[in-house]
């Protein structure tokens, strides 16, 4: 007999033998142990289709390759047609003494504060609380991790303080301060004004800062007959701007290529919502365009008339467009079970006892359900309550027996 043939079949029927128990005991354990439970919650369940695309708006690229500019407008501030959004400073000692200026202006006002403040105790009891409230401001901004808000409130905070200081010295002095601060901001405007020139918005829209040269190549009219093949092929132009790009109306385009079969989901002029990286909010969204087949893909072209300032950066991205959601109850999958009239339920734990409550199959993923509260048969009204699943309601989750009434295990 081969010694080495027997060796293997014991060592399988050993190996065959300890997986066996491994799994009795699993078992043994999952009936006999006492009760689990699991909390009930709130949630919404999304089918959704995953995206890769670019933004698109229309868009004007402000030509500028000066090095010294100061921009003064806000990414997505809306600007009027004329209107400056940045200066150019022809030298480094021109930007210089424009600064210098600012900061001089900057002085003068906490200075005019100050002065009206030492005539009016009103005055400067409110700019107490407005520094509590500037307090609060840069907390909360910090604690968001919102840093650019956070700059914001922290130099107001700033000058609220230095005005606080300037009016608790006293009133005296302070017209001659004034005017000495008026006279050195005269001069410091002086040599800055021959070497400034001012750009100007072209058209009324809105502010971006950022130029990356899809402006020419991706627009609202190239979607309305672009292919997948081309989209796939679009490249930025070479673009040098030091200032940004204006864009006109409300307006803008996400566009995607699909394929064909995602896309048969989905209709011209429906309404849906979209999840776009960047940005904490879902967007609404209209179907605009679905374009024709190509190597099984198809460009899809969505449309939105709000929210342009949050997407005014935005450019290539991932996102995720929602097909449908459904709000209701979570529950575990194998917590959901059917009752002694036939009707699906949760048990949930109430007290010590269990008890039954009727629920309305909504949607089943992987491993949990989607409920609502199912009709109840109640003529009190504390009975329909008692029998109502809601949130917070500790489902049980057991293989054991269950019935209205049943005594727990404590856990």
């Amino acid at each position: 007999m081969n010694t080495r043939s027997l060796t293997t079949k014991l060592i399988t029927i050993l190996l065959l033998l300890a997986v066996l128990a491994y799994f009795g005991v699993q078992a043994w354990n999952y009936f006999t142990a006492a009760e689990t439970v699991s909390t009930v919650y709130a949630y919404r369940a999304e089918q959704v289709l995953a995206l890769s695309g670019f933004t698109v708006r229309d868009e004007q690229v402000v030509d500028c390759s000066e090095p010294l500019v100061d921009l003064t407008r806000a990414e997505g501030e809306r600007v009027g047609k004329g209107r400056r959004i940045a200066t150019v400073y022809q030298s480094a000692d021109a930007l210089e003494a424009e600064r210098q200026a600012e900061a001089l202006n900057d002085q003068l006002e906490q200075l005019r504060f100050a002065q009206s403040a030492a005539r009016n105790a009103e005055a400067a009891l409110r700019l107490e609380t407005e520094i509590e409230r500037g307090i609060v401001a840069l907390r909360a901004a910090l604690a968001r991790g919102d840093y650019a808000a956070g700059e914001t409130a922290s130099s107001a905070l700033e000058t609220m303080v230095l005005r606080r200081e300037y009016t608790y010295r006293g009133g005296d002095g302070l017209d001659e301060r004034i005017a000495a601060l008026e006279a050195q901001i005269a001069e410091a405007q002086r040599s800055a004004g021959g070497g400034t020139r001012a750009v100007e918005a072209p058209f009324a829209g809105t502010y971006s800062a950022a130029a990356d040269g899809y402006e020419a190549v991706l627009t609202p009219a190239a979607l309305e007959t672009m292919t997948p093949g081309e989209f796939a092929r679009v490249a930025p132009e070479p673009v040098s701007s030091t200032v940004g790009r204006m864009i006109r109306g409300e307006t803008w385009y996400y566009a995607a290529a699909v394929a064909s079969g995602d896309a048969a989901e989905l209709t011209e002029g429906r309404q849906l919502e979209l999840a776009i990286s960047g940005v904490d909010r879902t967007l609404p969204v209209t179907v605009h365009r679905i374009s024709g087949e190509e190597n099984g893909k198809r460009l899809l072209v969505l449309r939105a008339q709000s929210y342009l300032s949050a997407v005014t950066m935005l450019r290539d991205q991932s996102a995720e467009l929602i097909l449908e959601s459904r709000d209701g109850l979570r529950i575990p999958k194998n917590a959901l079970r059917i009752g002694e009239d036939g009707r699906a339920g949760v048990y949930c734990r109430i007290g010590r006892q269990a008890w039954f409550k009727p629920v309305d199959l909504l949607y089943q993923g992987e491993d949990y359900c989607l409920v609502v509260p199912g009709e109840i048969d109640a003529v009190r009204e504390s009975d329909y309550i008692f029998y109502t699943l809601r949130a917070g309601d500790e489902a049980l989750v057991t293989a054991q027996e269950l019935y209205n009434g049943k005594v727990l295990e404590q856990t």
